[in-house]
């Protein structure tokens, strides 16, 4: 069975420019920007984006190369109204359905990402199957998962806007109940309990890397230093550095080309890929861009213009074999 996936990320809700132009040393900003829209998906998580593992997730069910599309400023539902007004977006999806149709999908699966389940695409099909359903949606507790099958042999034939078509089998749709792992990823606090999980093994998220201590996961040429201590669970992603009398605890991640220099504390924290957090900080309860700190107790996000403190990583020369971390302390245990 031939099947066809659309995947649409979510829409900005604002702007998200560049902070080198900040006035002063710090900038108190509004938390509602951080993390929000398509930003959130396409940042790593314990070492690969939530799309990349969506479209590896579709690989491995059978689907045909996926087609990815970014919505406009404001969002879209994974099934687009007839009322919906003319867009780039809307013309995308239009396109994108039509190809699938005219390559003979008989199956088409629509999803928005914006979210991270453990839902299983397969249990979805059988349902789908067993229902001989047009159009079959996913819910879970809190309302629609935003992820839908549709019968693409109905569409064969429609004349006009293909959303026109499937917005007439919404009324007749079938709802499929997930009651597995979701995360919502709503707000950066969320973000952050999807690593935890993650590094947990409360939900099906891996980190992506060899696991070179009891719980503690490092990526290609991750280098962390004989003086440096790594308390499990923990993730260190490809390229990145931990510098020498740094202590990395609580559940915490670092991403890929990450600079940890010496003395600093990062505990129950992330900090996202290329990212450099200075000499002797002690970084808590927060997410840490290459631009902007998040602290997650206080829900405050803070701009830092003194790249001293906060900034953007210095390539790391990647030496073959430099991936290893013999002598590193974990947590009390030494390889």
């Amino acid at each position: 069975m031939q099947i066809g996936a659309i995947l649409t990320l979510a829409g900005q809700r604002k702007s998200e420019g560049d902070d080198s132009e900040v006035p002063r040393r710090y900038a108190r900003r509004e938390p509602a920007g951080f993390l929000s829209g398509a930003s959130r998906v396409l940042l790593d998580v314990l070492g690969q984006s939530l799309l990349d593992r969506t479209i590896s997730k579709l690989r491995d069910f059978g689907t045909t190369q996926p087609t990815v599309i970014a919505e406009g400023a404001a969002s879209s539902p994974v099934l687009p109204s007839h009322s919906a007004k003319t867009s780039a977006f809307i013309a995308a999806w239009d396109t994108a359905v039509s190809r699938c149709v005219q390559q003979g999908a008989e199956l088409l699966l629509l999803l928005r990402v914006n979210a991270y389940s453990d839902l299983d695409y397969g249990e979805l099909l059988q349902f789908h199957i067993d229902k001989q359903s047009s159009l079959t949606q996913g819910y879970g507790p809190t309302g629609s998962l935003d992820v839908a099958l549709v019968n693409a042999t109905l569409l064969r034939n429609a004349n006009g806007a293909y959303r026109r078509t499937l917005s007439t089998l919404i009324p007749e749709q079938q709802r499929f109940f997930y009651r597995g792992y979701l995360n919502r990823l709503s707000k950066p606090q969320d973000f952050r309990k999807l690593v935890e999980d993650g590094l947990h093994g409360r939900c099906g998220l891996r980190p992506v890397g060899v696991e070179t201590a009891p719980g503690v996961w490092c990526g290609p040429g991750a280098q962390v230093e004989s003086s440096a201590v790594v308390s499990s669970p923990a993730f260190i992603g490809a390229g990145s550095r931990i510098a020498a009398c740094c202590n990395i605890s609580g559940a915490s991640s670092i991403e890929r080309n990450c600079e940890i220099d010496c003395g600093t504390v990062v505990d129950q924290s992330c900090i996202l890929q290329d990212a450099y957090v200075g000499v002797g900080l002690d970084v808590r309860h927060s997410i840490v861009s290459n631009k902007k700190l998040f602290h997650l107790d206080r829900n405050i996000e803070v701009g830092i213009a003194d790249r001293r403190l906060i900034g953007a990583a210095r390539p790391i020369p990647f030496v073959l074999g430099a991936g290893s971390v013999s002598g590193a302390t974990y947590n009390g245990w030494t390889d």
